[in-house]
């Protein structure tokens, strides 16, 4: 097979876009001839037909949508090149994404985006993700930083490869969240003594996301259990409410609780050094722009009110 040509990939996904070869060429500024004749030689090329022509315009042949995902990335990275090289022309370097998930986003991240906004010219888009999925992006160069974190009990659970730089912001405790009416909720609040993980052993639970979960199951290991895990979550109010309902505990970061807490649930510290969370920043190793250094000075200054362990930027 003959090399596939860039950008008649990214033609076959403008067409995706756009459902004609007619408004593909009136939005690329392609003539519809020319459209026509890119399409037809990717498909002499790959061998099999890409498009199909219906009565309401055109769509794409199973071949054609996989192939146009291709497109897709490729038109990604030439507008993040444009827009770098246009940052550089004018000496302003400030376009950056930031990924974190939801309870990072609500804190640290919103607060930096904030700060940032308010006393640089970095321009700052935010986007919640988790962090195997963050980390992905990074190393794709479709996201500039990601603030991500990874459990103490499971510490290859989230490898960071030879490509990518991990700047740590601080330690995140984690929480048993109980009811206040119940007996662990009581008994921590008669002492302030953290709580063995073991004294939730016969409760139902609320796990969160898929390595929330799995940090849940060992920690339960290593408290000689095996949590009875009847929901799954990774929206904070959910578990809140299915706790306050009595529906079930739940192990959550102390970070979500800066968020908020309800008057008639109690978050437990815990009796166990591996019950915590480091949290950092991500970056690709080598990405020396100027505008990525303040981002994560300004998150470590940010963390420092949050997190354990945090040092000054």
């Amino acid at each position: 097979m003959a090399d596939l040509n860039p950008q008649s990939l990214v033609t076959l996904w403008r067409i995706e876009q756009y459902g004609s070869f007619s408004a593909t060429a009136k939005a690329t500024g392609w003539s519809q001839p020319a459209i026509s004749q890119q399409i037809k030689k990717l498909e002499s090329q790959c061998g099999t037909m890409l498009v199909d022509r219906t009565p309401h315009g055109v769509e794409l042949t199973a071949t054609g949508a996989m192939l146009a995902r291709h497109g897709e990335a490729i038109a990604d990275r030439l507008e993040r090149a444009e827009r770098e090289l246009k940052d550089y022309r004018e000496r302003r370097f400030a376009h950056l994404t930031l990924v974190a998930p939801p309870s990072i986003c609500s804190t640290i991240a919103a607060r930096t985006v904030v700060k940032l906004g308010m006393y640089t010219d970095i321009e700052l888009s935010l986007t919640q993700m988790e962090p195997p999925e963050a980390i992905a992006l990074i190393a794709q160069g479709k996201a500039d930083a990601a603030v991500v974190f990874r459990y103490s009990s499971i510490p290859g659970f989230l490898p960071i490869g030879d490509d990518l730089d991990f700047h740590s912001l601080g330690t995140d405790p984690l929480r048993l969240l109980v009811r206040r009416s119940s007996a662990i909720a009581r008994a921590y609040e008669s002492d302030g003594t953290p709580v063995p993980l073991s004294a939730a052993r016969d409760e139902p639970w609320i796990a969160g996301c898929a390595t929330c979960r799995a940090n849940l199951v060992k920690l339960a290991a290593r408290a000689g259990f095996t949590p009875d895990i009847r929901h799954a979550t990774d929206d904070y109010w959910a578990t809140q409410n299915l706790v306050e309902v009595g529906m079930g505990v739940s192990l959550v970061p102390a970070l979500d609780t800066h968020i908020n807490l309800g008057e008639d649930l109690v978050a437990c510290p815990i009796m166990d050094d591996y019950a915590s969370r480091e949290i950092g920043v991500v970056t690709r190793a080598g990405d020396k722009r100027p505008a990525l250094q303040p981002l994560i000075e300004e998150l470590k200054r940010t963390a420092l009110r949050y997190l354990i362990g945090g040092k000054p930027a």
